[in-house]
């Protein structure tokens, strides 16, 4: 992968980049450091799934994975189309990043009743992000509805994320689920706001690539910990050495077969599917990772999987697959043999939660997703 080299200006009028299908663009070293820094915030989320492994800590997981994976899609998408990597562009992503270490810290003391830090700094995160927007609205030529509307939405969403933080619990989550509502409906209604590309395509497929692999490294931590945990215990070594294959069937059908659709206004149903679909892509990823820690950890101490655990392990990849399927649905505008097959996959995976023996669970999972790989390398 080649990395877009950049030398900074130090203030440059933000102007939004329509793709230019003679320039290969590729992510800047910025947006790798950007990525990394939400390696910290999945990280939370799933060690706080791995010390709950409980249906309340599944709904926790859950719902605090849509913001932070749609933080990490605002800036994604902001940079696809005003990243003129001047100072003022620089300094902010360095604050973002900041924010963003702060939201993972928060992540631990939402169970013990303490959310009020996650949503001050999460509610920072989106007003950074609106006053980016405005800035270049300032300087638009064409697109300023398109920018403004970036803006409001993503101001309202971080004001009700504010407030939320002077709302005791649990009314204050209601508040964080309208916030959300506001965040996640702004970009189809900014988009028809111009008529051009906003977004290169190409570079916002590299980027959803990237943070996959960054997902995808909790599946090689979980199993790294759980082996080193038991101490290179045999049966846990198993299990950790089958959710390492689990996990390289996931890198195998993802990368061999996810293909982006052109973003534009003529294709905006087949996008945002893509790009919304991905929250199930990257939140099942996680939850398998935790899923086979915790059945390594069970194998260690010769102990079955209640059903909850077993659900974080199979219902991550079924998650997985019905997005992939749906991805690949809008992508061919038909339901072809691909989509029936990760349906089919999925379908299967469901049932294994009638497995509560570790070792067998985590070996039918590896199964069947590399039944799928090999079924889509044909």
């Amino acid at each position: 992968m080649a990395i877009t080299p950049t030398r900074p200006g130090w203030r440059r009028p933000p102007t939004l980049r329509d793709p230019d299908p003679q320039e290969e663009r590729h992510p800047s070293w910025l947006e790798l450091f950007f990525d990394l820094c939400f390696v910290a915030a999945v990280a939370a989320l799933a060690a706080d799934l791995h010390h709950d492994p409980t249906w309340g800590g599944i709904a926790r997981f859950c719902g605090l994975f849509v913001p932070v994976w749609w933080a990490w899609m605002g800036y994604t998408w902001y940079a696809s189309a005003f990243d003129n990597d001047d100072a003022v562009f620089r300094v902010s992503w360095f604050a973002a990043m900041g924010l963003v270490i702060a939201m993972a810290a928060g992540v631990d003391t939402i169970s013990t009743g303490g959310s009020g830090e996650f949503a001050v700094s999460y509610a920072a995160l989106q007003l950074l992000l609106a006053a980016l927007f405005l800035r270049a609205r300032r300087h638009a030529e064409g697109w300023r509805g398109f920018a403004g509307r970036y803006a409001a939405g993503d101001a309202l969403g971080g004001a009700i994320w504010l407030a939320s933080a002077a709302v005791p619990e649990p009314g204050r989550y209601l508040l964080w689920a309208a916030g959300m509502v506001v965040l996640m409906g702004t970009p189809p209604l900014a988009v028809v706001a111009y008529e051009g590309k906003a977004f290169d395509a190409a570079h916002i497929a590299e980027r959803y690539g990237l943070f996959t692999l960054i997902v995808l490294g909790e599946s090689v931590v979980a199993a790294s910990a759980a082996l080193a945990a038991a101490g290179f215990d045999a049966r846990s070594g198993v299990t950790a050495a089958l959710g390492f294959a689990v996990a390289a069937a996931i890198w195998w059908i993802y990368f061999d077969s996810v293909r982006w659709t052109a973003l534009g206004r003529e294709g905006l149903r087949r996008s945002f599917t893509w790009g919304y679909g991905h929250l199930l892509v990257f939140a099942g990823i996680a939850a398998t990772a935790v899923g086979v820690h915790l059945a390594a950890d069970a194998a260690q101490h010769h102990e079955s999987l209640d059903l909850p655990m077993r659900a974080i392990a199979a219902g991550g990849l079924v998650a997985y697959l019905l997005a992939l399927a749906a991805i690949q649905h809008v992508t061919v505008e038909r339901f072809d043999r691909v989509a029936g097959r990760r349906l089919l996959a999925a379908a299967a995976i469901a049932a294994t939660v009638a497995i509560s023996a570790p070792i067998a669970l985590i070996a039918a999972l590896a199964a069947i997703m590399a039944v799928l790989a090999f079924a889509e390398s044909g």
